[in-house]
């Protein structure tokens, strides 16, 4: 899809993602951290979106009571395995507009690129070739998986941003949607991003598997607390309002882990519509807990717009919802949401630097304070797209409340800690 080179390309350098200072982008602020201003990036997005096949841009806002805004993107040829349709959403209506162009350019080129093939070999193969080449168990495999040295899997090059050292991945933790080889896991969007500088796109791409990361902790072992309504500010005050004016219950709970990057995750209860369907959730990472719950309750009014909009493929994957009762998923939200200590918004750590650059500096120190210092990244996009698509992986990152077949070593401790798990084997 990006072009017609058959043999392997090399990945991009680490100066791809940090540049010299004489070269950094300028920092934008407003809810996010981003390296150009909203209107920008709307003209650039709205340029290549008939190139990433994109037919539409939808405001579905007004199907909704609350008023928060939510776009729709409709891209008819995704790759099967992808939606057809993505959303987007925002404090306004037209970052919501940019929000929904840009997951759907996202998704355009987190695709198996039709013309490069990934390399074909196992790892044993790549070790005897004196190969750099991350070792796949590094990814926390699925139990029950048939991986092993000798078995053959696709491979793609990215670059160890410390190191600045070219390493291969298993494709599958590259491409989505992807073949599950040998059953390792399935492929996902877990830090993927699009930024308009590769820098931007790198941040968010770790925010998004931190994100993953401290939920994965914070699920698992019930650990966080419960955000005092009266303790939040301005901003998702104003946002949480919206919600109880309509007759939706919001709550706000607060994850810390010990990357030290906080998650807020919401959920929302439509009591008027009494349908199960309408229990929903979002949640939102950042070293600004602000933006963290900002991102949480916009993605939490998202999530009730792809059901009432139904536009949404995936929602078969939910089928279960739709023939429960609204009662039990009404106490299903409650066992999950009940036992954790209530927590004032204060509470949760703010290390924000103001800048796309200081941020990714706190992040990958956090990373690393945990031991886990090989972060991993490959661009994506074409050299003509004017933005960035990064893939990122980080071996270690857990994800066991999306996949409970993958637990890792850092959860499982916890778990035998908390007596959930008896021993570490």
């Amino acid at each position: 899809m990006t072009d017609t080179t058959l043999s392997m390309p090399a990945s991009a350098g680490r100066s791809h993602w940090f540049p010299p200072g004489d070269r950094a982008p300028a920092t934008a602020c407003g809810t996010s951290l981003r390296t150009r201003p909203l209107e920008e990036t709307e003209a650039l997005a709205t340029a290549f979106l008939s190139r990433c096949g994109i037919t539409r841009i939808s405001d579905i806002t007004d199907l909704d009571v609350l008023g928060i805004p939510v776009f729709h993107s409709t891209r008819p040829g995704a790759a099967a395995g992808l939606n057809t349709v993505t959303s987007g959403k925002g404090v306004t209506r037209r970052a919501a507009k940019v929000s929904a162009m840009m997951e759907a350019i996202e998704r355009t080129w987190c695709e198996p690129p039709t013309g490069r093939q990934p390399r074909r070999a196992s790892y044993a193969e790549l070790r005897r070739e004196d190969i750099p080449v991350l070792d796949p168990r590094r990814l926390i495999l699925r139990r029950g998986h048939t991986w092993h040295e000798d078995a053959v899997l696709g491979w793609w090059p990215t670059r160890e941003l410390s190191s600045d050292i070219e390493v291969l991945v298993p494709a599958l933790a590259i491409f989505t949607p992807y073949p599950p080889e040998c059953d390792m896991f399935r492929s996902n969007t877990i830090g993927l991003a699009i930024g308009n500088s590769p820098q931007e796109a790198l941040l968010h791409g770790l925010l998004e598997a931190v994100e993953q990361d401290c939920t994965a902790f914070g699920e698992t072992l019930k650990r966080g607390g419960r955000i005092r309504p009266g303790s939040l500010p301005d901003g998702p005050a104003k946002l949480a309002a919206r919600f109880r004016e309509m007759g939706v219950n919001v709550q706000l709970f607060g994850y810390v882990n010990e990357i030290g990057v906080p998650t807020v995750f919401a959920t929302a209860d439509d009591t008027h519509a009494e349908d199960g369907m309408l229990i929903n959730g979002g949640a939102g990472c950042h070293l600004d807990p602000v933006v963290a719950a900002t991102r949480a309750l916009t993605e939490a009014a998202q999530s009730r717009l792809n059901v009432i909009g139904g536009a949404r493929e995936d929602l078969d994957s939910q089928a279960y919802r739709r023939h429960a009762s609204y009662e039990a998923m009404r106490d299903m939200l409650r066992v999950w949401s009940d036992g954790r200590p209530e927590m004032d918004f204060a509470e949760l750590p703010s290390a924000g630097t103001g800048r796309i650059d200081g941020d990714l500096d706190v992040v990958l120190s956090g990373l690393r304070g945990i031991g886990l210092d090989l972060v991993l990244a490959t661009e994506l996009a074409p050299h003509d797209l004017p933005f960035s698509v990064t893939k990122v992986v980080v071996p270690g990152l857990e994800n066991y409340h999306n996949d409970p077949l993958r637990l890792g070593a850092r959860l499982r401790r916890e778990m035998v800690r908390d007596g959930l798990v008896r021993s570490l084997s």
